[in-house]
């Protein structure tokens, strides 16, 4: 599959993509905000409810088209504006992108103020691995939260795993509606085919690119919640939950369930019932993992995919950190701080204080304060 290129004018390859400048307008608590990045580590600290976390959400917002917190994309317009808009500077291409959310309307995203014909044609221009509490849902939560963090970072970094994704849903959705509707009106085998026939070209592809994916992220992800000292053994494992493998035994599971699938109106055959099992001391850490186990295995596994997306790029991606350093004990503070030194390119963290950075990243950072949306270089 084939990888994201970033490339200057020139041809040569380039050290990493930053964020030069973002902008703000009636996002969040922020009426207008324009702020200038250090192409390297910023530190945004502040009391809580400030307007922190809705800084990197912006940033986020830019990466992945999706909002930080999984809510709706209208709850980020600030109330009695009629739409909100995010826009950053890319460097060193001198890239502008753009996230136009607006009510009653679909989110709109530009490139050099040209909008592109989907918002999801943003993705992979600005690589980023962001680390939250909101995270937690990852071990914690329901498996389509597992799912969807396979599916962003996968389509940020493969172009074609987008395109399979597309596909995928779409013709998810039809052959789903051709179920329900067979409830009642019995339907010829060749309505169906054409949509099992995308179903099993792409799913096949999904799942292919999955698997592949956890297994290089596994190793990683244990290796760092050792080193991160948590006692317990983690592993993260892909779990099929149908024996499809190719494109032909997918057509004919999809084939041989078609009956026992419209009784229930959904394909029950396919990656979007895939599962991705982190186990905590081989138990699942969803149903058997403590608030503790569950934060640490969560912090390593985003710390595999930051070493994983920087091998895949040749680039390290942008970072966000999300007031994680008041969670963890000295030690594990120390070695988040050493993964991010060495994989790390620009670095936004958020802080109630800035001395939690640390001094090795304070000497390097810039230093900004954030109240009641407004934001001040310290």
């Amino acid at each position: 599959m084939r990888k994201l290129e970033f490339r200057e004018k020139d041809g040569e390859s380039v050290d990493a993509i930053s964020v030069s400048s973002i902008s703000l307008d009636a996002f969040r608590n922020y009426g207008r905000l324009d702020l200038k990045l250090s192409s390297r580590f910023n530190v945004l600290s502040g009391r809580n409810g400030q307007g922190k976390t809705n800084l990197l959400e912006a940033l986020y917002l830019l990466a992945t088209t999706r909002l930080l917190r999984g809510q709706r994309d209208i709850e980020a317009i600030q109330e009695s504006m009629s739409r909100a808009v995010v826009t950053a500077e890319l460097e060193p291409s001198a890239t502008r992108i753009s996230v136009v959310i607006e009510r009653g309307a679909r989110k709109k995203a530009l490139l050099n103020n040209l909008g592109l014909p989907r918002a999801s044609d943003l993705l992979g221009r600005l690589p980023c691995v962001s680390v939250s509490s909101a995270d937690m849902e990852i071990v914690r939560g329901e498996p389509s939260e597992r799912r969807l963090f396979l599916d962003l970072e996968l389509s940020s970094l493969f172009p074609a795993y987008l395109r399979h994704l597309s596909h995928y849903k779409r013709a998810l959705e039809q052959r789903n509606a051709l179920l329900k509707d067979s409830r009642e009106f019995q339907r010829p085998p060749a309505l169906f085919e054409p949509w099992e026939e995308q179903l099993a070209v792409h799913g096949v592809a999904l799942r292919e690119s999955r698997q592949d994916f956890v297994k290089r992220l596994a190793p990683r992800m244990s290796r760092l919640h050792a080193q991160m000292g948590g006692g317990e053994r983690v592993e993260a494992l892909y779990v099929a939950r149908d024996e499809a493998t190719d494109r032909e035994s997918m057509l004919e599971m999809l084939a041989s369930m078609r009956q026992q699938e419209i009784a229930r109106g959904s394909t029950i055959i396919g990656p979007h019932r895939d599962d991705l099992q982190i186990d905590i001391s081989e138990r699942d850490g969803r149903l058997y993992g403590s608030q503790g186990q569950q934060r640490t295995a969560v912090i390593a596994l985003k710390l595999a995919t930051l070493e994983v997306s920087k091998q895949e790029l040749g680039i390290p991606p942008l970072l966000l950190l999300d007031d994680i350093f008041s969670d963890l004990d000295e030690s594990r503070r120390a070695l988040l701080v050493d993964v991010v030194l060495e994989n790390a390119g620009q670095v936004v963290l958020t802080c109630t204080e800035a001395s939690a950075a640390g001094s090795r990243i304070l000497e390097q950072a810039k230093l900004f304060t954030v109240n009641t949306g407004e934001v001040r270089e310290a």
